[in-house]
């Protein structure tokens, strides 16, 4: 935000607090190592798509919700505590690690929605996720987040194959 705009609000509690949320979406994701990987036109889709699909689960800010279906809890997609490498311990639905954004894909295309799982089209489920990583602080770079791209992601750097973190887990 530039111009007229900023110099408004630029002493605002409003425009704090909007520069903070995106330090802390920005240190979420790029701080922990993700690559930036997809357009804005999928994000803009996938949020229409999340809305509808994903929102009534995982409520429309995607922090989650308890008893979301069937007694289960629709873990959050957005902020600090979003896609953890190894699953929850109460998670009944996910068992594999989430080390790349095709890993999470694998999952989603498979499972989700849980009432209607693999409904969507393979498009769909990239664009929700284009979204999902936009919402968590990273930016669009004009490439279209696919089957191939997406396993160049990683989520967090401690995800990474050959990370302290993941050797430790697997020593478990």
């Amino acid at each position: 935000m530039s111009g007229a705009f900023e110099e408004h609000h630029r002493g605002s509690t409003w425009w704090r607090c909007a520069r903070w949320l995106t330090a802390v979406g920005f240190f979420i994701f790029a701080a922990n190592g993700v690559a930036h990987s997809f357009t804005e036109t999928q994000a803009e889709s996938g949020a229409r798509i999340y809305q509808h699909q994903c929102g009534r689960c995982h409520k429309p800010n995607g922090e989650g919700k308890d008893d979301s279906y069937r007694g289960l809890r629709a873990p959050e997609l957005i902020g600090g505590t979003a896609l953890p490498c190894k699953p929850r311990a109460l998670q009944k639905i996910r068992m594999s690690d989430f080390r790349t954004v095709k890993d999470v894909y694998e999952f989603v295309s498979a499972t989700m929605p849980a009432d209607q799982p693999a409904s969507l089209s393979a498009e769909e489920y990239w664009n929700v996720l284009a979204f999902i990583l936009q919402r968590n602080g990273t930016t669009a770079d004009n490439k279209r987040l696919t089957d191939t791209t997406s396993r160049e992601i990683t989520l967090r750097s401690e995800c990474a194959p050959g990370s302290a973190a993941v050797a430790h887990e697997a020593q478990l």
